[in-house]
């Protein structure tokens, strides 16, 4: 672990659309309703091709980024579905009716990700901050030190 560790919650705090990469080495955008610790909560379908290997445990890579603030998060983890009713209860909202008929649709599967390792960078926030922190660097000597932070991400 690298000395600019920084944790989930601080690097996934606000409302984030990830990128999960699965199995079959295809991304697909995706909600993130709810964090819990070192777990990720999505909703999807069942009905979707790749979710059918997700009985049992599966690798899956999560990757995070919000461009405005230069931040970008590479996750690795397990995901399985479930189809418990408390859990769906939980992460159901009126928004999920854009893809599914209600609480009750069959098609509706929870997916969780355990994350068990991860990666961030985070640079300055603008066109203009970068520029200044480059050309400062190049004066100060400090380079690419100034350019931001890159750690491990602790869950």
């Amino acid at each position: 672990m690298t000395d600019d560790a920084r944790s989930l919650d601080d690097l996934l705090d606000g409302e984030r659309i990830a990128m999960l990469v699965t199995p079959d080495q295809h991304a697909r955008p995706m909600t993130i309703l709810e964090r819990d610790g070192a777990t990720l909560w999505f909703a999807t379908s069942r009905a979707a091709e790749w979710v059918a290997d997700l009985d049992t445990p599966t690798p899956m890579t999560v990757a995070v980024s919000d461009p405005q603030d230069s931040l970008f998060v590479s996750l690795t983890g397990t995901a399985r579905t479930t189809t418990d009713p408390t859990v769906l209860d939980r992460l159901w909202s009126p928004v999920l009716e854009a893809w599914f008929d209600g609480r009750d649709d069959p098609d509706l599967v929870a997916l969780e990700v355990e994350v068990l390792e991860g990666e961030y960078w985070d640079g300055p926030g603008t066109g203009i901050g970068r520029a200044l922190r480059g050309l400062a660097g190049v004066v100060t000597g400090e380079g690419r030190r100034t350019m931001g932070q890159q750690g491990d991400v602790v869950t």
